[in-house]
């Protein structure tokens, strides 16, 4: 065991991602790109290792991810399976195609954690909360303002105005 996807590719001049395609095309691999799973035909050929960081904390920081090390016997089967099927890639099975698809999909974190819906915030939602996370900062702030700057000047003003005489006016 050993040989990654770009180690394997190399024996048939294909990139990773072709020859993740291929190895899903002839039934070593299942799912979409950048969350290949093995089916039981490529668990003959393959191992699956998991890694985590697992430092502690936010589950953004500890990123985790699973790399397939194919045996070498691999590449003679995959060649009596392409022998097999001789027409190479159909019309609409083509790696470009595939590559395009996982290009301009959607990003979607399997790392287990976020929401259930999987929906973004829309900015009127980005917005209240930030209007929130402000108010929580400046409320330490806001109360000794009040009570040392506003009440005092509002006292004054409210005492020299009360002092002041109505003033008549000249219209008469």
């Amino acid at each position: 065991m050993g040989k990654s996807a770009r180690v394997l590719g190399r024996e048939f001049d294909r990139t990773a991602r072709e020859m993740n395609v291929l190895l899903k095309k002839h039934g070593y691999l299942d799912g979409d790109p950048g969350a290949y799973g093995l089916t039981e035909k490529g668990q003959q050929y393959a191992e699956e290792q998991y890694h985590s960081r697992g430092t502690g904390g936010y589950a953004q920081y500890n990123p985790s991810w699973e790399t397939r090390t194919w045996s070498d016997e691999t590449a003679a089967a995959l060649k009596a399976d392409i022998e097999a099927n001789s027409g190479g890639f159909d019309a609409g099975d083509s790696p470009a195609e595939e590559e395009d698809a996982f290009r301009n999909g959607p990003f979607v974190d399997y790392s287990g954690g976020g929401d259930d819906d999987g929906s973004q915030p829309s900015w009127k939602e980005l917005a209240i909360g930030g209007v929130v996370v402000a108010a929580l900062l400046i409320v330490p702030y806001a109360k000794p303002f009040w009570y040392d700057k506003v009440k005092p000047a509002a006292k004054k003003l409210r005492g020299g105005l009360a002092k002041q005489e109505p003033v008549e006016s000249t219209d008469s």
